[in-house]
Parts: structure tokens; sequence; C-alpha cells
């Protein structure tokens, strides 16, 4: 029983790892893509180490105006949305957490299924009522097209947090109202400090569904100038006249270094966080 259980697992780690390269080769091409030459892009059989090692494609990227824009125009007003979003998701999100959670009131339970069932809802399906409310209130071309809906508590966000906000015994928040202690603070300086796994977790969830987000800009966005990141890659490559592939794929690079920065800095808290809130891969 005991080889044949090695063997089975064995058998897991080899297939996991094989899965797991599959999903690295597009990186690890483009990586290597973003350092050759033009005309090294191409070849077959595939110079996984470029000879020679060349910058031509981030100078490309980085010095190049694309439609009278620099790409650092791109890069700046991404981190500027992402913030703010993150700013909203975190306050919005949090405090409807706390209140779905720790505090009692006639229909929390049916406004909170009411809540996930906005979760089914694609975002095809509002795209043109969200289009048509932004164009009346004249946000339309503008940056906080982008972020608004942040600051209303998203479902997943507000479900995610319950989830974590349910574990914690509510001993600790009866405790702090006998020692006169409000909503407010049992929520901001008991409760939300002991959150931080599931709150890293829809921080980093919500920074790379921002960043990567093509749909929304696309939609509201019409000024070159406001253009985020996936935008500007788009226009980059519809350049045909101009087609860099080095250059796309630095600029893919660049665009990806936020990223994983953000989860080797929070991967400990993004684990945690996945297993308290009851979400399985």
């Amino acid at each position: 029983m005991s080889k044949s259980r090695a063997w089975v697992k064995l058998v897991r780690m080899a297939f996991s790892f094989g899965l797991a390269l599959s999903m690295l080769f597009p990186f690890l091409w483009m990586v290597s893509t973003s350092f050759k030459m033009p005309v090294q892009v191409f070849r077959y059989p595939i110079e996984w180490i470029p000879d020679p090692i060349v910058y031509d494609g981030y100078v490309y990227v980085w010095k190049r105006s694309l439609i009278g824009v620099s790409f650092i125009v791109f890069y700046w007003n991404s981190i500027k949305i992402a913030a703010i979003v993150l700013v909203g998701t975190f306050f919005s999100c949090s405090m409807a957490a706390y209140a779905y959670a720790k505090i009692k009131f006639a229909g929390r339970n049916t406004l909170f299924m009411l809540k996930l069932a906005t979760m089914m809802i694609p975002f095809q399906i509002t795209m043109i009522p969200t289009f048509i409310i932004y164009k009346n209130f004249g946000l339309l071309d503008t940056h906080m097209a982008l972020w608004l809906q942040a600051f209303f508590g998203g479902a997943f966000g507000t479900f995610l947090l319950r989830q974590f906000f349910v574990s914690v015994p509510d001993e600790l928040s009866e405790a702090a109202r006998m020692d006169g202690a409000g909503h407010w603070t049992i929520y901001w300086r008991i409760l939300l400090p002991l959150t931080k796994p599931a709150l890293m977790t829809l921080m980093v969830l919500t920074f790379v569904g921002t960043w990567n987000n093509y749909e929304a800009p696309l939609l509201y966005i019409r000024t070159a100038s406001l253009y985020t990141i996936p935008i500007g890659l788009k226009v980059m490559s519809d350049d045909i006249e101009n087609l860099n592939y080095p250059g796309i794929m630095a600029g893919v690079v660049s665009s990806v270094i936020p990223i994983l920065i953000l989860f080797a800095l929070t991967q400990k808290y993004f684990v945690q966080g996945m297993n308290y809130s009851g979400i399985k891969g």
C-alpha cells in the first residue's frame, strides 16, 4: 500500500509540474522575446536565451510616443485608477461585510443573498445601462467612470470579508461593547486588524482585476491621454506599419511587474485569506 501511494503521489507531482510548466511557457517566451531583435522573434527552434541580449524593445516602449502619448502616461493612469479602486474597495466592502456579519437588523440575510445574486449578472448585461447612466451624469471620458463603482461595495469583496468576520467570535464585539465601544470602534480597532489575510486577498484580486481591465476603459474612455495600459498595448499592437514584437512584449512584461511584486509581498496573507474565506481553487 505504501509503494502504491508513493507512485500515486509521484504521478500527481509530475502531472502538476508539467501543468505548471505548460502555463509558464508563454510567460517565459514573452520575457525572452522582449530582449530579442525583431528578426529573432520567430526563429525555430526557439532561442530561449537571446544572443545577443538587447534592450531595444524596452527603449521602444518607454521612449516612443503612441498616438502622441507616452507609455509612461498609460502606466501612471493605471496606477492612479488602481490606487483609487483599492481605497474604495477597502472601505466599502469591509464596512458592508461588518454590517452583514456583526449587526443584527431586519432582512439582513435576505439583503445579503440579493447582493450575492448580483455576482451572477455578467458585465455585458449591465454594460449599456451603466453607459447611459454615466453619460447622463457626464462621466464619460473621465477616470471617475473606472473607479466610481468601487465605492459602492462589490458583491465579491463583501462576501469574502463577511466570511472572515463571521469566523471572529462575537465575544470580542460584546466585550468591547460593554466597555462603551461603538460600531465604528469595534470595526476599525478590533475586528479590522484581525482580517489582514482576507483584506490582502481582496486587495490583490482587486488590483489584478483593475490593472488588467480592458472592457471598461475601451467603453468609457475616448481621449488618448486617459488610456490605461491594456488600451495602450492594444494601440501598440494595432500599429501595423511600425509593428515591433519585442517592444510589445517589453510593454507586457513591464505591465506584469507590479502584479508580481504585489503577489510576492502578500503571498502568505493571500493563501491564508483563501483558506479562511472558504474559497477553493
